[in-house]
């Protein structure tokens, strides 16, 4: 840390001294960025809907340097109607990266920058480094934490009844139905005064349609396939396809066999319901909230979320089995998860990246770790101490947890997630399709119904606008 301090201190009186003489431009053909703060005022962080986080972070701040910095609560609302940032630096969560670059209200992070030692770039996850720190071809957040959908599970049940992790769909379906039955799994039931099933997915409002399209991706993502949810040139839903048919019908049979179609349940909520020893799986992954992992004797484990040997190819309408080569898993990105930009309206673009960057370095990241369950590890050096990410779950599981997520994020291929302007109107029209289908809706027709709300967003906030920012999305150039 004493390397840190000292680079960024000196990257805060370089600032100011080169603004005092000329002025300083800004990278990427920005604007003439403004002269350095005046000494003693306080950088402006906002905090989108992470409260405890904006605390945590001020307070780490403060035991670090004598710089000042102010915090400011934001929620999703004020956000949205936003036409600037009234700060230095904004904490948002990972999905709305487009929203504000579409918005200009961030701005690209110095690839010089990026390289500094101290940052450690490369120790990056590798899908957040090359996909979801990017809009475009530029780098234009810093990561605090990605989560993904993994399968958590009761070891000692699978143990007791010679499972092994389900590595597709069609394997989880059967674990659901051997798990359903109660009397099965003997002294490791839990007693009658608590809830048992089979499995748990999180269906709540803003996570049914996230969990289709987790369950979707191996099927959407053909080694053809550059853009699953959209048509790349018309901007046509691809919502209503097979690919995400066969996912949502899967969905519905697993969750009325498992006896969970009802549950209304958020990954954190999947979590402690696994912890309490009331689940056999849970789709979710490791928090710090929820319930204490040694009040119960379950003994946890984790593997990647199910895949599939079989995609589907858009160009022949057919379904394709991959060759060896072919990766069976495929995460979906943008799931949850919090980042961390440079402002378009920071008074001092460069003070501001140095901040951005001191607060994803491994160090930080790791001490504001357990604030926020939308936060994990992201970097390969953090697995070796990534029980500050998983509470009191045991040494083991925690580790094993770490190499899970690592081996995840490592994947060749992962699904982009919904990253564009309208983020949370396209996913609530998915949530709708998943409970309609839930209630009895075939789910071709529910998916159809959410591709016709789908397009009527799109044309609502500009077909072209969308078009531009869904090829922004895919790591295509301006």
């Amino acid at each position: 840390m004493k390397s840190w301090k000292k680079r960024f201190v000196g990257i805060l009186l370089a600032a100011a001294l080169l603004s005092l003489l000329a002025g300083c431009p800004m990278a990427n053909n920005s604007p003439t960025k403004k002269p350095a703060s005046p000494a003693g005022q306080p950088l402006v962080l906002l905090v989108v809907g992470d409260p405890p986080l904006g605390q945590a972070i001020a307070r780490e701040w403060l035991g670090r340097t004598e710089e000042p910095l102010k915090v400011r609560d934001v929620t999703l609302v004020e956000l949205s109607k936003a036409s600037r940032l009234p700060g230095d630096a904004v904490i948002f969560p990972s999905g709305l990266i487009g929203q504000l670059a579409e918005r200009g209200l961030i701005m690209p992070l110095e690839p010089a920058a990026l390289e500094e030692p101290d940052f450690h770039y490369r120790d990056i996850f590798e899908q957040i480094r090359l996909r979801e720190m990017r809009w475009g071809n530029k780098t234009l957040a810093a990561p605090l934490g990605s989560p993904q959908l993994l399968l958590a599970y009761r070891a000692d049940i699978f143990d007791k009844l010679g499972l092994e992790p389900p590595a597709d769909w069609i394997a989880y379906q059967k674990a659901v139905g051997r798990l359903a039955d109660r009397g099965s799994l003997g002294d490791l039931a839990p007693t009658a005064d608590h809830s048992w099933w089979a499995s748990l997915e999180p269906l709540a409002n803003d996570w049914a349609g996230q969990a289709l399209l987790a369950r979707a991706a191996a099927y959407a993502m053909h080694r053809e396939t550059i853009s699953p949810l959209f048509r790349f040139d018309t901007m046509e839903p691809l919502i209503d396809q097979p690919p995400y048919v066969r996912a949502l019908e899967e969905l519905v049979a697993a969750a009325k066999l498992g006896s969970y179609a009802d549950k209304r349940l958020t990954p954190a909520d999947a979590w402690s319901a696994l912890l309490r020893g009331e689940c056999g799986m849970a789709l979710t992954w490791a928090m710090t909230n929820g319930e204490s992992a040694s009040s119960s004797s379950a003994k946890i484990a984790f593997a990647l979320l199910p895949g599939s040997s079989q995609s589907y190819r858009l160009a022949t309408k057919s379904w394709e089995n991959r060759g060896e080569d072919g990766a069976a898993h495929v995460p979906a990105l943008a799931v949850s998860g919090r980042m961390v930009a440079v402002t378009s309206s920071a008074s001092d673009a460069r003070r501001a990246q140095g901040f951005v960057l001191w607060l994803s370095s491994r160090e930080t990241s790791s001490q504001i770790a357990s604030h926020s369950a939308a936060l994990t590890l992201f970097r390969n050096s953090q697995v070796a101490t990534s029980m500050r990410w998983t509470g009191s779950l045991a040494p083991e599981a925690s580790r094993q947890y770490a190499a899970v997520l690592a081996q995840t994020m490592s994947q060749p291929r992962a699904f982009p997630g919904l990253t564009l302007p309208g983020r949370g109107d396209y996913l609530a029209a998915l949530d709708n399709a998943v409970r309609q289908a839930l209630e009895g809706k075939p789910a071709s027709e529910a998916l159809a119904e959410a591709a016709r709300t789908w397009r009527e967003i799109t044309d609502k906030l500009g077909l072209e606008q969308q078009r531009r920012a869904s090829a922004r999305s895919l790591g295509q150039a301006e």
